[in-house]
C-alpha cells in the first residue's frame, strides 16, 4: 500500500462496444439483458459484462452496458455460460445462462446490482455509490458523497470537484477557462453560471458531470467545457419527501423541501427552497504611476470595506406523464425571487512622487436589487421497438426581470481643508427573455454503431434601462449623465445542427461528428447612440476514440478532439461605463470577436479490482485564437484606469492531469488530483508586448472516512499556484474545508451535518499588474469561513403495488422510463 501514490480520483468503466466478440458466421444467437441499481432502480451504465464458459471460467464474450443499462451479445455459440456483471462500488453478480440453437434469442431480464458491503464488529459499513467515475466523454461526481457541501448550493458542490476553480466571488472556471452550466442536460434558464448555481440547493443534486471537451452533440459555447448539474427525481412507484434546514455563522439561514409522487402513469415532483445570508469584505489597491497624471499623482492608494446581504426563495413543480411504454411527456414550472443590499466604503489617497498628500477622498456606495424570475419547460420522449432508438424534443422559456437602485457619494479633500463633494444616483430596469428549443434523434447503426442527429435554436432578448443622475451643486438638483446612462435593446439568436456517428472496430470504439452554429448578435444603445451587429458562422468537428486494452477489461485509453468558442455577451460588447470605483472604471467593447479554441485530450484509465483503487491520467493541449481577456489602460491625464475586454493574443496550453483514488481501508479513501499546465500567450499587432508564458499547477485532495454508526468525516483541501495574465500575475489561492455527517434512524432517514468552510481563513483574491504606465497590487478578501449546521430528514415508500386496486385485474405496470 505504501508503494501507491496518495494522489487520487475515480474511474471508469468504459464504453459499450465488445471486448472480444466471437465472429463465427454460423452463430446467430442473441443474449441480452439490463443492469439496474438495486436501491434506486436507475441504469448502471458502463458496467463490465462478460460471458464465461461454465466448464473452465474462460472469457467467451465481453462488453459494457450502455447508458440505459442494456447489454446485448450477438453471434453467441450454443453452450453453458456464466454471465458476470462487475462495476466499481457494487457486488459482483453472476447468473448461469444456457444458450441453445433452438432459441435464437435468450433474455436474462433485469438484473439488480447491490452496493458492496462488509460486516465489521457487528457494525455494517456499506460502500456508497462511486464518488467519482469516468465515462468516454465526461467525469461524474456523486453529490451525496460531498459532505462539506451539506446545506450549501451548487457552487459549494463544485468546490469539491478537481480541476474546477471557484473564486471568492463564486465565479466558476475549468482549467482557467469559462464554462457553460447545464441543469439536467439543458442550458440553465437563469442566465450566467454564477446565478444558476446559487439557485440550486446542494441537497437537490444527484450528481455533477464535468465535460471538459464536449462532442458535437453539445452547444459549443464555453472554452472550458460544460458542467452538467443532474437533479434528483425518483420515478419509482410510491412517494419520497426530503426536508432540509440549516443555520450558519454571520446569520445565514437555508431551508428546502423536495418531494416526488409516482402514481401509475403519473410522476409528480416539486421542491421549494429559501436562503438568506450576509458577508463582509475588505480590500486594498496600491498603484505606482510610472507616468504622473496632470495633477502630478505618482502614487494612488485605495482601501475599502463592504457588507452585503442577500436572500432568495423559489421552487419547481413538474409532472411526467407516461402515455404508454413508448411516449413520455414532461412539463415543469420554476420560480425564483432574489433581493440584496450592498454597502461599500472606500478611502482614496492621491500622493506625489515624494508620497506627499495631494488630495484624499471618502466614498460611500449603497445599492439594492430585486429580481423575480420564472421558467417553463416542456419535454417529449418517444422510443420504439427497436432497441436504443429514440426521439426527444424540448422547449423552455425563461422570463427574468430585475430592478436596482444605487447611490454613490464621494467627499474629496485637499490639504488645507478645501472640500469637493460628488454625488450620483442610479436606477436600473432589466428584462431578459430566453427561448430554447431542441430535438434529437438516436438510432442503432449496424451491430455496434449508433447514429445521432439534432437541431437547436436559442433566442435571447434583453432590454435594459440604466439611468445615472449626477448632482449639480450649483443648481441644487440631479441631472442625467448621457455618458454614464445606458438604455439598450439586445438580441442573440443561435441556430445549430449536429450529426454524430459512433461504432467499434474490434477493441477500438469511435465517435465522429460535426456541429454547425450560426450566431446573430444585435444590439443598440440609445443613450450611447452605438450599435452592435455581429454575425458568426462556425463549424465544430469532434472526434472521440476509445481503446480497451486486450485481455484487461479494467484498462482503457481515450483520445478526443473538439473545438469550442467563447462568444462575447452583451455585457462585453456594449460600451456601458461602470464607475462604482471612480479610479478603476470598467466598460464594454463593441469590436470584440469570438475566440475559437481547439482542444486535444488523451486519457488513460485503470481500475484495480483487488484494492478497488482507480487511476485516471492524461495530457491535453488547447489553442485559443483571438483569446478574450481584460486589459487595463491608465489615462495619464486624469489618472483613471479603464478596464475592458479585448481580443489580445493566441493562448496555448499544454497540460497533464493525474487523478487517483486510494482505498486505504474499506472505510477510508483518499482522492487526489494534480493538474500541471504550461501556458503561452502570444500577442500580435499592437499587443505584441503582451507575450507571456508561465507554468502553473493545482492540487486537490479529498479524504473521506466512513466510520461505524453511520458517521462520516470529510476533509477537502485545494491549492492553485500563481497564474500569469496578459498584464501581470494572479496570486496563489488555497483553502481547506471540513465536513462531519451523522446519520440516524432506519435507512439513514435523519442526517445532521456540521461543516467549516475555509478552515484556515486563507481564501482571497490578489493580483499584481505591471505595464509601461503603472505598477499595481490589488487584493480582496470576503467572508469565506463559515460554520454551518444542517439537518436533513427524508421519508417515503417505493412499492409498485401501492396504488393498485385489489379487487380488479391488475394491469401490467408501465416500465420506468428515464429521461
Amino acid at each position: 500500500m505504501n508503494s501507491r501514490l496518495l494522489l487520487v480520483c475515480v474511474l471508469l468503466c468504459g464504453y459499450y462496444h465488445a471486448l472480444a466478440q466471437d465472429n463465427t458466421p454460423n452463430a446467430t444467437i442473441k443474449v441480452s439483458g439490463k443492469a439496474l441499481d438495486g436501491a434506486t432502480g436507475k441504469p448502471v451504465e458502463y458496467a463490465s459484462v462478460v460471458l464465461l464458459h461454465k466448464a473452465d471460467s474462460t472469457v467467451a464474450y465481453g462488453m459494457y452496458t450502455q447508458p440505459t443499462g442494456n447489454f446485448s451479445f450477438t453471434a453467441v455459440k450454443p453452450g453453458d455460460y456464466v454471465l458476470r456483471i462487475t462495476f466499481m462500488g457494487y457486488e459482483k453478480m453472476e447468473k448461469e445462462v444456457r444458450v441453445t440453437a433452438l432459441k435464437p434469442s435468450t433474455t436474462v431480464g433485469t438484473l439488480r446490482l447491490h452496493t458492496a458491503g462488509k460486516v465489521l464488529s457487528a457494525v455494517e459499513i456499506k460502500a456508497e455509490k462511486p464518488a467519482f467515475s469516468m465515462q468516454i466523454d465526461r467525469q461524474v461526481f456523486d453529490a451525496g458523497s460531498m459532505v462539506t457541501a451539506d446545506g450549501g448550493t451548487g457552487t459549494d458542490l463544485l468546490k469539491n470537484v478537481p480541476g474546477v476553480d471557484v473564486d471568492i466571488d463564486d465565479n466558476v472556471t475549468l482549467r482557467g477557462k469559462s464554462v457553460t452550466i447545464y441543469v439536467d442536460g439543458k442550458p440553465s434558464p437563469f442566465g450566467d453560471a454564477k446565478t444558476a448555481l446559487q439557485m440550486i440547493p446542494a441537497e437537490t443534486v444527484d450528481h455533477v458531470e464535468v465535460i471538459s471537451n464536449p462532442s458535437a452533440k453539445f452547444e459549443a459555447q464555453g472554452g472550458g467545457g460544460i458542467i452538467n448539474i443532474v437533479l434528483k427525481k425518483d420515478k419509482a412507484v410510491g412517494y419520497n419527501v426530503m426536508f432540509n434546514g440549516g443555520v450558519a455563522t454571520r446569520g445565514q439561514l437555508n431551508g428546502s423541501v423536495n418531494g416526488s409522487l409516482r402514481i401509475r402513469r403519473f410522476n409528480f415532483f416539486a421542491n421549494y427552497y429559501g436562503r438568506y445570508g450576509s458577508q463582509a469584505g475588505s480590500g486594498f489597491s496600491n498603484r505606482h504611476n510610472l507616468v504622473p497624471d496632470s495633477s502630478n499623482t505618482a502614487y494612488f492608494t485605495q482601501a475599502n470595506n463592504s457588507h452585503n446581504s442577500d436572500g432568495s426563495h423559489g421552487g419547481r413543480l413538474g409532472l411526467d406523464y407516461y402515455l404508454d411504454k413508448y411516449n413520455t411527456v414532461s412539463i415543469s414550472e420554476g420560480i425564483n425571487f432574489s433581493n440584496g443590499n450592498n454597502e461599500n466604503h472606500i478611502l482614496l489617497n492621491y500622493l506625489d512622487a515624494d508620497k506627499q498628500n495631494l488630495r484624499s477622498g471618502d466614498r460611500n456606495n449603497s445599492s439594492h436589487y430585486y429580481n423575480p424570475n420564472n421558467n417553463t419547460n416542456f419535454n417529449f420522449r418517444h422510443t420504439t421497438n427497436k432497441e436504443n432508438e429514440e426521439l426527444t424534443a424540448y422547449v423552455s422559456y425563461s422570463n427574468n426581470k430585475g430592478n436596482s437602485n444605487s447611490d454613490y457619494y464621494t467627499l474629496y479633500q485637499k490639504p488645507g481643508g478645501a472640500e469637493d463633494p460628488d454625488r450620483q444616483s442610479n436606477t436600473g430596469l432589466n428584462h431578459n427573455q430566453f427561448w430554447n428549443a431542441q430535438s434529437d434523434y438516436t438510432t442503432p447503426m449496424g451491430k455496434k454503431g449508433k447514429f445521432e442527429a439534432g437541431v437547436k435554436g436559442t433566442f435571447r432578448k434583453i432590454d435594459n434601462d440604466y439611468t445615472a443622475l449626477l448632482f449639480n451643486y450649483d443648481t441644487d438638483q440631479f441631472e442625467k449623465s448621457n455618458s454614464l446612462s445606458n438604455t439598450y435593446s439586445y438580441k442573440q439568436n443561435i441556430y445549430a445542427g449536429y450529426v454524430n456517428v459512433s461504432s467499434a472496430i474490434g477493441n477500438l470504439g469511435y465517435q465522429v461528428g460535426a456541429r454547425i452554429e450560426q450566431a446573430q448578435l444585435k444590439g443598440f444603445s440609445y443613450s450611447q447612440n452605438a450599435a452592435v451587429d455581429n454575425s458568426f458562422f462556425n463549424v465544430f468537428p469532434s472526434v472521440f476514440l476509445k481503446y480497451n486494452l486486450p485481455h484487461n477489461q479494467d484498462q482503457s485509453l481515450v483520445f478526443n478532439y473538439a473545438t469550442r468558442v467563447d462568444r462575447p455577451d452583451f455585457n462585453d460588447l456594449l460600451p456601458y461605463i461602470n464607475n462604482s470605483d471612480p479610479q478603476n472604471i470598467r466598460t464594454g467593447n463593441p469590436d470584440l470577436q469570438p475566440s475559437l479554441t481547439h482542444k486535444f485530450e488523451v486519457n488513460y484509465s485503470q481500475y484495480y479490482p483487488k484494492s478497488h483503487d482507480f487511476l485516471n491520467t492524461g495530457v491535453y493541449y488547447s489553442q485559443a485564437n483571438d483569446d478574450i481577456d481584460r486589459l487595463s489602460i491608465l489615462d495619464t491625464i486624469t489618472g483613471i484606469t479603464t478596464t475592458k475586454p479585448m481580443n489580445l493574443a493566441k493562448d496555448q496550453d499544454w497540460g497533464g492531469n493525474f487523478t487517483y483514488q486510494l482505498h486505504l481501508f474499506r472505510w477510508w479513501d483518499v482522492t487526489s488530483n494534480l493538474n500541471l499546465e504550461y501556458s503561452k500567450l502570444t500577442g500580435s499587432g499592437s499587443f505584441s508586448t503582451l507575450t507571456n508564458e508561465y507554468l502553473t499547477y493545482g492540487v486537490n485532495v479529498n479524504s473521506t472516512l466512513r466510520l461505524p454508526s453511520h458517521f462520516n468525516v470529510q476533509l477537502q483541501g485545494h491549492y492553485r499556484s500563481p497564474r500569469v495574465s496578459p498584464q501581470g500575475t494572479t496570486k496563489a489561492m488555497n483553502g481547506i474545508d471540513l465536513g462531519l455527517r451523522k446519520e440516524f434512524l432506519k435507512n439513514n432517514a435523519l442526517a445532521i451535518s456540521l461543516n467549516i468552510s475555509d478552515l484556515l481563513n486563507t481564501q482571497q483574491f490578489s493580483n499584481h499588474y505591471e505595464t509601461e504606465a503603472f505598477i499595481q497590487d490589488y487584493e480582496r478578501k470576503r467572508t469565506t469561513r463559515f460554520i454551518r449546521l444542517n439537518l436533513r430528514y427524508r421519508f417515503g415508500k417505493m412499492d409498485p403495488n401501492m396504488f393498485k386496486k385489489k379487487k380488479q385485474v391488475e394491469e401490467p405496470e408501465e416500465p420506468i422510463i428515464h429521461n
